[in-house]
């Protein structure tokens, strides 16, 4: 295009000269645009990408749907009867836990793993870089097979081949190492190894809920033909074995869906428009910076137009000048956003992002950004360009450049209007986010102990052949712990406070009408030692805590919680009920008739939950298990005695590692970091927002005095007052504040719905976020006006008088 090169000069020269606007405007830019694209990989990896798997729109996730829960995990002998009767899968694999204790070096080490079916890597397509996977005919009881990850491969065995076909001790069995999974290879929860599961066809694998199912789909089959074959399949174990299975069905998702989850796909969507909005508020102050440094220019676009450039080379001209500015902008964003995505895993709070997510700075990316560039370009250059075409010449020329400010003047006060809305729109969503955080800290967890250290044992089955093998270890640790210097209390327990359930057991109460065992109600169930709620300062309400004489020998009792008292022995006395409920891990054994001893203060399970959860507690000395968490309470820091701790257990048994060492601070922090997280980010650019608003405000006031100086030096030699003068100018800014804040909280009323499912304690519509929020704008748009306000009414009536 003839003059293109020579324009493109001239706008790059044209920058050169206003380095202060260049930076400014460049600057602004490249936050917007950055941000956006670190939140669109974030975006990109939970919404669009496919999870990194072969074929992966083939990949199901399947559940047990019972009658009070469409998610539940599958019992192994279900599993069995999916594989066999299924005609809609090509392959179907089940994963459970399956960490353990490596041993074999200079130290034992508990390697993070799962337990999975010999069709596992088979049904996602994953290959070994070393050796080989699973097969069926690894698939027999003796099996002892494992595949380990890269990671620990090369780690731990500095990458040498030879590893492959030889044995490595896990749980003080040898396990032969069949080959090596990809680095990068995670499904579900963490994992560096994998042992081969082999189900067996016994009754009471019907009835232990333990394990995640992947399938595959046949070739041209569908997720609506997989759910219909899988009713069926549901229907003939039902009446098989309808004690366990009446009435249960399955659910059947994609397994990206599965893995992303809900909250995840909805932050993502939420932080999206957010940064939209910021980009928006950018774009708008880069175009009233380029509409004010147009009325200056106003005389050289006049000249241009003179010697015979046409309005349509003047619009090219002004865009070159935009387009350099959003080349620049983005190149900057680029940088600044691949230096986010590179340090996010270190900056998120850990189990954010799914093992098998990876945000990628790739192609994809680089397109989205090229495309937001150049859009973003046009977005801020259109309005300033045609603004600047339209200038009269003659007019122009007459009066040195001041005409057609008005038009222009209109311009940028739309612009701030919006930004004002944008604002307080985001003020609102960060103000509900916060207030979310608010209520979750508010929430009574029901201990009241701080100075407490916990960390998790897992014991092998191989060396504790049967859980009361396992008595003499917690026993032990027990005493050894409770020797060390600042100790004041030790305890054995299964689940904390904040940290989610982790055994569920069906129960009846005796008394009550029998209930049909394919309905039966469950409870979180508790393993816990003597001390254990006065190492965590849970109080009892009613009855006794566990003593030392509640063995083995003796009757059988349980604790149960608040909830489980008002819900299901209401209008009698809790203490000396009898509750039947099948032991841990015993899931064949009849149920154990168990009497209420106690009852204990309300426990927060986990942060938000909406359904009071129902525990029962049993001592540990009548139903131990091989995994538990150490709870000690100290005097003062406890993480001073971590060390002493873990030198307790291994003077007890030197091959067994302890992990998840934390304090219960830590785990209370730990349990709000996504929503504090959310918070965080969206009131970081709420806060960007609001000071592109206050600039905006406070630019188009400073443009408007500048451009009316002569009017307020007449008004001022004619009588006005330095209020009046004050007035006019404070007027027009809080005219535009409330236009902005008027859109603003429609939109925020809209918007803020969206947000629902991250929200706890406080509604979308929650009229003090709304308020707060434009309180909060409004006094900062009034803040925004000061400068302006005392420019004005500073104008000498004789200086103006005399420019004339």
């Amino acid at each position: 295009m003839p003059g293109l090169g020579l324009d493109l000069r001239h706008a790059v020269h044209s920058l050169r000269r206003t380095p202060a606007f260049t930076a400014t405007a460049v600057l602004v830019l490249a936050l917007g645009i950055g941000a956006n694209i670190a939140i669109w990989t974030l975006a990109d990896a939970a919404l669009v990408r496919p999870v990194p798997f072969a074929h992966a729109d083939q990949l199901l996730m399947l559940w047990e749907r019972s009658p009070r829960n469409a998610h539940n995990r599958v019992s192994p002998l279900n599993f069995l009867d999916w594989s066999e009767q299924n005609r809609a899968f090509e392959s179907i694999a089940a994963i459970a836990g399956g960490g353990r204790t490596l041993t074999g070096g200079p130290r034992a080490e508990w390697i993070p793993g799962q337990a999975v079916t010999s069709a596992f890597f088979d049904v996602l397509g994953v290959r070994a870089i070393a050796g080989r996977t699973f097969r069926a005919d690894d698939a027999r009881p003796d099996a002892a097979f494992v595949v380990i990850s890269e990671r620990l491969w090369r780690s731990r065995y500095g990458g040498d081949a030879s590893l492959v076909g030889r044995t490595i001790t896990l749980d003080g069995v040898p396990y032969t190492v069949l080959g090596v999974a990809p680095r990068r290879f995670q499904i579900l929860f963490a994992a560096d190894l994998w042992t081969l599961f082999v189900p067996r066809r016994s009754p009471e694998q019907r009835m232990q809920h333990y394990m995640q199912v992947i399938g595959r789909l046949r070739p041209g089959a569908t997720i609506e033909q997989a759910r219909g074959d899988m009713a069926g399949v549901a229907d003939r174990i039902a009446r098989v074995s309808p004690d366990t299975n009446k009435d249960w069905r399955v659910t059947i998702e994609p397994l990206r869906d599965a893995i992303v989850g809900v909250d995840l796909r909805t932050t993502s969507g939420v932080l999206v428009a957010v940064v939209g909005l910021v980009l928006l508020m950018a774009c708008a102050n880069v175009a009233s910076l380029l509409l004010a440094r147009g009325l200056g220019r106003a005389r050289e676009i006049a000249v241009r137009a003179a010697i015979g450039a046409s309005r349509a080379q003047i619009v090219r001209y002004l865009l070159l000048e935009s387009g350099v500015i959003a080349a620049l902008g983005g190149a900057a964003g680029v940088a600044l956003a691949w230096t986010v995505v590179r340090a996010a895993p270190s900056l998120l709070p850990p189990r954010t992002l799914p093992v098998s997510m990876i945000l990628a700075f790739d192609w994809r990316v680089a397109a989205f950004a090229v495309a937001l560039t150049l859009a973003t370009g046009a977005v801020f250059g259109l309005a300033p360009a045609w603004q600047g075409a339209r200038v009269p010449l003659a007019e122009t020329i007459q009066h040195g450049g001041r005409a057609s400010t008005g038009r222009i003047g209109g311009a940028r006060s739309m612009l701030v209007v919006g930004e004002v809305a944008i604002a307080v729109l985001l003020l609102a969503a960060a103000a509900l986010l916060i207030r979310t955080l608010g209520a979750l800290n508010a929430i009574d967890a029901g201990y009241s102990a701080d100075r407490v250290l916990t960390m998790r044992v897992s014991l092998p089955f191989s060396q504790y052949r049967s859980p009361s093998d396992a008595l003499p270890f917690y026993r032990g640790i027990r005493r050894e712990i409770a020797s060390i210097p600042g100790v004041r209390v030790a305890a054995i327990g299964d689940s904390l406070p904040l940290d989610g359930w982790n055994i569920g057991q069906g129960f009846e109460i005796e008394g009550s009408p029998p209930v049909d065992p394919s309905h039966m109600t469950s409870a979180h169930y508790q393993i816990v030692s003597p001390h254990y709620f006065e190492a965590l300062g849970i109080p009892v309400v009613q009855g006794r805590t566990f003593d030392d004489h509640d063995v083995a020998a003796s009757r059988p009792v349980c604790i149960v919680n608040e909830e489980f008292a008002r819900r299901y022995l209401a209008g009698r006395n809790p203490l000396g009920a009898h509750v039947r409920v099948s032991p841990m891990g015993m899931s064949g054994a009849n149920p154990v008739s168990r009497e209420v001893v106690g009852v204990t203060h309300q426990i927060k399970e986990q942060p938000g939950e909406v359904d009071r959860a129902v525990e029962i507690y049993v001592p540990l000395e009548q139903n131990p298990w091989y995994s538990a968490s150490i709870v000690v309470q100290t005097a003062d820091d406890p993480s001073a005695v971590a060390a002493a701790v873990k030198d307790a257990v291994a003077r007890v048994d030197r091959d067994q590692p302890v992990t998840n060492v934390r304090t219960i601070t830590e785990i209370a922090t730990a349990s709000t970091a996504a929503p504090r997280f959310r918070a965080q980010l969206v009131g970081a650019f709420a806060a960007v927002a609001l000071g592109l608003a206050a600039i905006g405000v406070s630019g188009v006031l400073a443009l408007s005095v500048r451009q009316r100086t002569r009017e307020f030096g007449i008004r001022m030699a004619l009588g006005a007052r330095a209020i009046d003068v004050l007035s006019i100018v404070i007027g027009a800014g809080a005219r535009l504040t409330v236009a902005g804040l008027a859109i603003g909280i429609a939109g925020a009323i809209a918007f803020t719905r969206f947000l629902g499912t991250l929200l706890f304690g406080v509604t979308p519509l929650d009229p003090m976020a709304l308020a707060a929020s434009a309180a909060l704008l409004g006094l900062c748009a009034l803040a925004a006006c000061a400068a302006p306000a005392l420019k004005a009414i500073r104008v000498s009536p004789a200086s103006t008088l005399r420019q004339d």
